[in-house]
């Protein structure tokens, strides 16, 4: 839009509008990037990029009707959490939360690791993990006949989610997941 602005017209004072304008375009470009990256030829089902400031995600797909959000994330949330005697209790989950404990420790909080509504179980966790000349924290999280693929580039959070019943497996889930890592931090994130 910003090439149909007459010279006449334009001015400096239309900087903060034109960055205002490119903030708003990279939001939604970063839903389509994760779809062009982990989505494309059936790898996985849904993908989500979250920054390492809160771990909050921030993008997901696929886009269509905003479909991705459905399956990566999920408001907080109260779940039976077994306990040690073999009762349950009540826990507020809160997923960000999950995705930093499963990053910068390596392990679920207390309530265990969820993302989208559903329970993983953490099964490998590489701190540094090494692509090239850059280390990477990856995780790897699973439940029956799914599974998630997350890696930190240091300041974003990747995750993808691969689904056996539609054909994806968790090799090819890891191998799109650290390519996009790759490509993430070649470009400074």
């Amino acid at each position: 839009w910003l090439k149909r602005v007459p010279a006449a017209l334009w001015s400096p004072s239309l900087l903060p509008v034109v960055h205002l304008f490119a903030m708003a375009e990279e939001e939604t470009s970063w839903d389509k990037t994760i779809e062009e990256w982990l989505l494309a030829d059936n790898v996985c089902y849904a993908g989500a990029l979250a920054q390492v400031a809160d771990f909050a995600f921030y993008a997901a797909a696929p886009v269509e009707a905003e479909a991705g959000w459905g399956f990566v994330y999920k408001e907080d949330h109260e779940e039976d959490v077994l306990q040690d005697d073999m009762s349950t209790k009540k826990k507020t989950i809160n997923e960000a939360t999950c995705l930093m404990e499963a990053v910068n420790k390596g392990r679920a909080p207390d309530g265990g690791f969820w993302l989208g509504g559903l329970k993983y179980q953490i099964t490998q966790y590489e701190p540094e993990f090494e692509i090239g000349d850059n280390k990477f924290v990856c995780v790897i999280a699973a439940r029956p006949k799914k599974g998630v693929h997350i890696v930190s580039t240091g300041s974003q959070v990747i995750a993808g989610f691969f689904d056996e019943e539609k054909g994806q497996t968790s090799g090819n889930c890891r191998k799109v997941v650290t390519a996009f890592a790759e490509y993430l931090k070649g470009i400074g994130y």
